[in-house]
């Protein structure tokens, strides 16, 4: 969307929009909130703690709703995946949400569109809700903060970058893929080493191994 567009939005609407705009799109750069933090230094009635609060429920809304789809998949994800692989891939998935939920949840909605859907997989491994709604609520709460005090702080350098908003955006979403694909290619090892863990631990206990 045109950076010009959500200025306007978030001058005619002032929190709701901040609040929607982020709720919609809330991983990589949150544009609404830095917007919001730009107008916050303008308008009269646009604080920059309500810009702040707007973006974080936002964000954490979508967390919570992506979480609650995953979590509604679970037992249907674990009826379908039968093959070897399959388990295999669930049970890495599982040790990873539990074991790095933290980073994870709290700053994976920094990634563009890989980030959004971090919640969706605490809900499919079946992650503790309780556990999750913290590190969300830690997570929009800094993030939101971050964007928009950026957008407060540096109003006309904001101003300026905005003109190249999309590049922007494209730039960052650029990067995400090469992330995204070093993230898979080490869940695919680890995959890989489950199944060869798996397989020598059955030859050993049938006796074929020796």
């Amino acid at each position: 969307m045109d950076w010009e567009v959500i200025q306007q939005y978030v001058l005619q609407y002032g929190y709701l929009a901040v609040m929607v705009g982020t709720f919609i799109d809330q991983s990589g750069l949150q544009s609404f909130v830095i917007a919001g933090g730009v107008v916050s230094q303008v308008a009269d009635g646009v604080s920059i703690y309500g810009v702040i609060i707007a973006g974080a429920l936002g964000s954490f809304v979508s967390d919570i709703l992506f979480y609650g789809i995953g979590r509604w998949r679970a037992n249907w994800l674990d009826r379908i995946v039968r093959s070897e692989k399959g388990r295999a891939r669930l049970k890495v998935l599982e040790h990873g949400m539990h074991k790095y939920s933290f980073p994870l949840i709290t700053l994976g909605r920094i990634l563009p569109w890989v980030g959004r859907f971090v919640p969706a997989a605490a809900g499919l491994r079946k992650l503790n809700f309780a556990r999750v709604a913290g590190f969300a609520a830690l997570g929009s709460l800094a993030v939101a903060a971050a964007y928009g005090m950026l957008g407060y702080f540096a109003a006309e350098s904001v101003q300026h970058m905005g003109q190249y908003s999309l590049w922007i955006w494209l730039g960052a979403l650029l990067v995400s893929f090469p992330v995204a694909g070093w993230l898979l290619k080490r869940f695919d090892r680890a995959v890989q080493r489950l199944l060869e863990a798996e397989h020598k631990a059955e030859e050993e206990s049938t006796g074929f191994g020796d």
